[in-house]
């Protein structure tokens, strides 16, 4: 595989992960993005809820994706599959902009030599 390649598969697999664990901490509402694949109808708006729970090991944050129709009715999508689009994404963002940056690079490289 060419230099380049790996190089922007290894950076966009570690940022991926990176941008996958900020979400959860800063945004977890990022995960509504994701409605479309998830919510069918009539249950279409998206919605992130967070629930916390208090036990002798200490404090927990569970976020699940809750597709919601206007009738009330919902859906619990959970927040594995979200995440993982949200990952998909993330990756294949991220690996573009390196490898766009990695050929701009060689593109002023060649052009300076020439």
């Amino acid at each position: 595989m060419p230099r380049p390649l790996v190089a922007a598969v290894s950076a966009g697999l570690s940022a991926g992960l990176l941008t996958t664990v900020i979400p959860v901490a800063i945004w977890p509402g990022e995960a509504e993005l994701t409605a479309p694949l998830f919510c069918s109808p009539p249950t279409t708006e998206a919605m992130v809820v967070s629930d916390t729970f208090h036990d002798s090991e200490g404090t927990s944050t569970n976020y699940t994706l809750y597709c919601v129709g206007s009738r009330g009715a919902l859906t619990d999508e959970g927040f594995a599959l979200p995440m993982l689009v949200l990952f998909i994404a993330h990756f294949l963002i991220l690996t573009v902009l390196l490898l766009l940056a990695g050929l701009a690079r060689r593109a002023g490289r060649s052009f300076r030599h020439d």
